[in-house]
């Protein structure tokens, strides 16, 4: 028996900060939704190449007025990926704000020498988060079929590809999550209290032998499964889902943190508490 693992409602209770601030800069700033999906997009390519929690600094801010400043540079990284005009008298070419939170300085030029890498990049994050964790219509569908046994496949096997009116190219196949076989009872704990979601740096994943290989020998033998996206072909995965044999390694492992940073063979790996579904 096989049973769906990190599928599109997983995606979307990993990202909930993200839908909690698309959901202020759509439903109080009145932004456009498939702009700000955009870019959003853009925020999280930041947050894979390095400036991690981007996105959570930029809604810390709760002055509207400074968070429109980040929209308008991100707008504007936007437009010279695509080629489009932007107005100067709208945006500092150096980004301020936008530098204000990362670590190495970037201005609208970076856009241009490296074109094809942060198009690509922002194109996966639209394609494979956005365009899911912002439908809630998707959502609600995949919520339903999950309580259909016969509709199990539905969620195992991935959403098909679709089109999509975007800024800088043609839309890929949005994630099919991994499997793995169905061994009840092994805990006492539901697995969902034992779970963490983790996420790689674009291109660096990793293998479920190194991690579990690293949090065994760092912990003692705690790692009941690990499991890890199925990427669109050609594409890395960046998304797994680690299962411990106590529910209290999550604790142990956040060590009172919102999320936990680790080095394992020289690629960085992020683990964050699982949200269950009902939560």
């Amino acid at each position: 028996m096989v049973r769906p693992n990190l599928s599109p409602l997983d995606l979307k209770l990993f990202h909930k900060q993200e839908r909690d601030f698309f959901h202020r800069l759509v439903v109080q700033l009145g932004q456009d939704q498939d702009r700000i999906k955009w870019v959003m997009a853009l925020w999280l390519w930041f947050e894979s190449i390095g400036h991690h929690e981007f996105i959570r600094h930029v809604s810390a801010y709760r002055d509207d007025d400074v968070v429109r400043r980040f929209l308008a540079e991100a707008w504007a990284c936007l437009s010279r990926l695509s080629g489009r005009p932007i107005d100067p008298a709208q945006v500092d070419d150096q980004l301020p704000s936008t530098n204000s939170l990362i670590s190495e300085p970037v201005d609208l030029r970076f856009f241009e020498y490296h074109k094809s890498e942060a198009a690509a990049g922002v194109r996966y994050f639209f394609d494979n988060v956005c365009e899911v964790i912002f439908d809630d219509e998707l959502m609600e569908r995949v919520a339903r079929d999950a309580e259909r046994p016969d509709n199990v496949h539905a969620m195992s096997s991935g959403f098909g590809e679709g089109t999509s009116s975007t800024p800088i190219g043609s839309r890929l196949s949005v994630l099919n999550p991994m499997a793995r076989p169905w061994a009840p009872g092994l805990n006492h704990s539901p697995e969902d209290q034992r779970s963490m979601f983790i996420t790689f740096s674009r291109g660096y994943p990793i293998s479920r032998e190194d991690i579990a290989e690293f949090f065994n020998s760092r912990y003692g033998p705690c790692v009941e499964v690990v499991m890890i996206e199925r990427a669109p072909p050609g594409q890395p995965p960046m998304y797994g889902r680690l299962v411990f044999t106590s529910a209290s390694m999550v604790a142990v492992v956040l060590n009172g943190q919102r999320t936990a940073k680790f080095v394992i063979k020289g690629k960085h790996l992020w683990a964050r508490m699982y949200v269950p579904r009902y939560s």
